[in-house]
């Protein structure tokens, strides 16, 4: 009889997977990182309770591993490859009862490969019996170094067996996952055809039990960023995911993963350890000292609603804090203001804050935009014979702010003498010629670009060159969705004052749908959209499907005539990259795929160059 550890895995009768279950996995977190906006997301966890929450926010797949519940028992995840207990039956126990029952997402099971006692086909057997089509190689001997792993893998129990219960699983229907710690390991991984390689930075820092510093996180991009292209290389349908080291925070995540072109991330203590110690100590801490606690916390929001509402422009991502800074700028100073911006960015709110800040005594804010500007209800007009004349808003207001709203639609003698009211403050009435002094300040907006309206003609040279110091350029919501919370928290005050409730609120749920939106008519679009659900949420949480549907109509749409050309031109514009295709064409991945087998779309070979 063979020693089943070094036994060669040649026979994969004993059990079988449900058809295509692993295929359908892999499609699917395809098609997930094929939408826009999107990257994966994974939870490494051991109860529950974790798992239960990690897919309400929003994680697309779970690994059940023993460090997990190990976490949970207040131990290291470094535990998890000490020989405390028979990892596979430990994890058995509490992933087919508390995880497998409740999830809405795949879950990858932590299988050891190195028992000596069982064969790779007896532990898959059971795996796949209780209902799992994923395996992931965990505890794995990536995380040993030196003599110890040296003699293990002699011995025939290192990383190649944990590939070869990879391979096998795979065989038999089963999605895998590989965890690798060097270049050489993931090159292996690769050439095994494993669906998903993630690379782990070292055991998590933070929290009360974290280990110890590493690599820093510009050290750890670089080298995800070569691990990643070795692997592309060799297999680019393989999905690449990096986790621990340095990486605690989603704003490191994000750092790590686009410099190295990160598929995804996947949290263990970063998702159910430092969370749940910090979560649980400042809740304590609440109740301790909740009298304290809420002064601050009123504090804090008194603070917070000013910096979001600071000028009237709410958000503090870079473009609008650079933004707020300009108005300081150009409220001290007598320069007319120029705002562009996509319709519905704020304009009109933006103007206001301007005026505000300038702090003029006993000026107004006096709107020249309704319905469309004109000459002459801006300098007014002598009286015709037998008539009266007409009064211009220069001559009305002569010290208001006047705010001009499409400018661009006035005619080119009323954008002359426009100039000529910014260089000497004086306006001339149209059809004679009385004139009169302005000392008030001016605003204009548009919806197109400065520049833009300079090279079509629409814009004398003169009134270009003018506004130019004073223009300020609303970005669109889309270009700023990290100011889409705070926008959305300012709306829902108003609404929950009429409602009489302080407790409306939106859903992660609901969030995920918003941040992946296009909005073309941008933050008056949010606002309608969240007025809308208000409507048809009955409780306090917003949640997704009290949305109205959502459509981009700047989406990519093709012709039924000529969509294999659309798909064909798509491709070739992305060199055949077909995530980097499907992202531009609005669709999954597994659309994609479709249409390319239905239309004949043979992939072209990817050049090094």
């Amino acid at each position: 009889m063979a020693d089943p550890i070094t036994h060669s895995v040649n026979l994969f009768s004993a059990f079988s997977a449900p058809a295509h279950v692993g295929a359908e996995i892999v499609a699917g977190l395809k098609a997930t990182l094929g939408k826009p906006n999107s990257t994966l997301v994974g939870a490494a966890i051991g109860t529950g309770m974790a798992a239960q929450a990690a897919s309400r926010g929003g994680a697309d797949f779970l690994l059940a591993l023993s460090a997990g519940r190990l976490r949970s028992m207040g131990a290291p995840s470094i535990f998890s490859l000490l020989a405390l207990r028979n990892s596979n039956d430990f994890v058995l126990d509490f992933a087919q009862s508390e995880i497998l029952p409740f999830a809405k997402v795949p879950v990858f099971f932590g299988a050891c490969a190195c028992d000596p006692r069982c064969s790779i086909e007896a532990e898959l057997q059971t795996i796949a019996d209780a209902g799992f089509g994923a395996i992931v190689n965990f505890p794995t001997c990536i995380f040993l170094d030196g003599r110890f792993r040296a003699d293990i893998e002699r011995a025939g129990l290192g990383f190649q067996r944990e590939l070869e219960m990879l391979r096998a699983a795979q065989n038999k229907s089963m999605a895998t996952l590989a965890y690798v710690r060097t270049v050489t390991e993931a090159q292996q991984a690769a050439e095994a055809g494993v669906d998903i390689i993630n690379l782990n930075l070292g055991w998590n820092v933070g929290g009360t039990v974290g280990g110890r510093p590493g690599l820093s996180l510009t050290q750890a991009a670089e080298f995800a960023k070569i691990v990643f292209r070795q692997i592309r290389g060799i297999s680019k349908d393989t999905l690449c995911v990096l986790e621990g080291g340095p990486i605690v925070s989603p704003d490191q995540m994000y750092e790590v993963s686009a410099a190295s072109k990160a598929d995804g991330y996947i949290g263990g203590s970063t998702i159910d350890r430092v969370p749940l110690e910090a979560s649980i100590e400042q809740i304590t801490s609440a109740f301790k000292s909740v009298g304290t606690l809420q002064k601050r916390i009123d504090e804090l929001e008194r603070q917070l609603e000013h910096v979001q509402r600071e000028y009237w422009i709410v958000g503090r991502s870079p473009s609008i804090q650079q933004i707020k800074q300009r108005i300081k700028q150009l409220a001290a100073s007598p320069l007319p203001v120029l705002i562009t911006g996509e319709a519905g960015t704020g304009k009109r709110l933006l103007a206001r804050g301007i005026h505000e800040a300038a702090r003029r005594p006993a000026s107004k804010l006096i709107s020249a935009s309704t319905p469309v500007p004109s000459g002459k209800s801006l300098f007014g007009s002598a009286p015709p014979e037998g008539g009266r004349k007409v009064l211009g808003l220069f001559q009305y207001h002569p010290r208001a702010t006047l705010l001009i709203e499409n400018f661009e639609t006035l005619c080119l003698d009323a954008q002359e003498r426009l100039v000529e009211v910014i260089e000497t403050g004086v306006y001339r009435r149209l059809g004679d010629s009385d004139k009169g002094r302005f000392e008030g300040r001016l605003i204009l907006t548009s919806t197109q670009p400065l520049s833009q309206l300079g090279a079509s003609g629409v814009l004398i040279p003169s009134l270009e060159s003018r506004l130019a110091p004073g223009h300020v350029f609303l970005p669109k919501l889309r270009d700023r969705l990290e100011d889409l919370p705070l926008l959305a928290e300012h709306f829902l005050q108003a609404l929950r004052k009429d409602r009489r409730s302080r407790k409306l609120a939106v859903d992660h749920s609901a969030y995920r749908v918003l941040m992946t939106y296009g909005w073309p008519e941008n933050i008056r679009e949010l606002r309608s959209v969240l007025e809308t659900a208000a409507i048809h949420c009955e409780g306090d949480w917003i949640k997704a499907e009290h949305l109205p549907p959502l459509s981009d109509p700047d989406a990519p749409k093709p012709k039924p005539a000529d969509e294999r050309e659309w798909i064909l031109d798509a491709l070739q514009r992305h060199r055949f990259r077909r995530g980097e295709t499907a992202r531009y064409l609005a669709i999954s991945r597994k659309t994609l795929y479709n249409k390319m087998r239905a239309y004949g779309l043979t992939l072209q070979p990817r050049t090094n160059a």
